[in-house]
């Protein structure tokens, strides 16, 4: 990650917030289906489905929000722990941490008068000089770790509503025998647009982000069916 891809938006606020988005929403989309073709493969009512479907849903949608807000806390108080250990170094041996400004931008091919004025400067300022050190050393920028609990409820929320797609066609008046094929095709679609949304915001191959999101997808639903097919004839299971 570097400086510019948290300030970067895309010209929109909730560009920061992006990543919690696409995966939060990914995850919800498989995990949801994967309980609905794991129920439809054992043949269980579909009372029994919604009631798994919306278990699975609030549970693992809290979990990967607390899990993004306590990431994003610690990490967050990672950057102040090594920020005030660069502070001291800088204090305590100036001529040190001048020379390590030097050399790293240097490798960057500042060369001369261009150089030195580069290191004057940063040097001059103490704040700037160790958000550079923060930078150079450890690849953390003080931007990275903002707003985890806004972070933790956009991944909630996101997992909550993609994550319903599978389960509408359970709730909302779809004819018994037309309900997982619908839940199939809206699964695939949300898949295929939260993929496009993740191959633009990482610059990667169109395809590339679809293709993945949905083959995980997919796996998992296979997986989850036949596990219920199993499961079933083994238990003897007849409902």
């Amino acid at each position: 990650m570097s400086l510019s891809h948290t300030d970067e938006a895309h010209g929109h606020r909730l560009g920061p917030f992006i990543h919690n988005i696409v995966y939060g929403g990914s995850d919800g989309i498989v995990t949801t289906f994967a309980v609905v073709a794991g129920s439809v493969g054992a043949s269980l009512p579909s009372a029994v489905i919604i009631i798994l479907g919306l278990a699975n849903l609030l549970a693992d949608g809290t979990s990967m929000g607390t899990g993004a807000y306590l990431s994003l806390r610690s990490e967050r108080d990672q950057y102040k722990r090594i920020r005030k250990e660069e502070l001291r170094e800088i204090e305590d041996d100036p001529k040190e941490e001048t020379e390590e400004i030097r050399e790293a931008f240097h490798r960057r091919g500042f060369r001369g008068e261009t150089l030195h004025r580069a290191v004057t400067t940063i040097t001059s300022n103490k704040k700037v000089w160790v958000d550079t050190m923060m930078w150079v050393e450890h690849q953390m920028a003080p931007n990275m770790f903002d707003k985890p609990l806004v972070h933790g409820m956009i991944t909630f929320v996101s997992f909550v509503i993609f994550g319903s797609i599978p389960l509408l066609p359970y709730l909302f008046g779809v004819a018994p025998q037309h309900r997982f094929m619908v839940a199939m095709i809206s699964t695939g679609i949300a898949l295929t647009i939260l993929g496009l949304t993740r191959s633009i915001v990482t610059k990667e191959r169109l395809f590339r982000g679809p293709l993945e999101i949905l083959s995980i997808g997919a796996i998992g639903a296979f997986v989850a069916y036949i596990i219920g097919v199993a499961l079933k004839g083994w238990v003897g299971v007849a409902l």
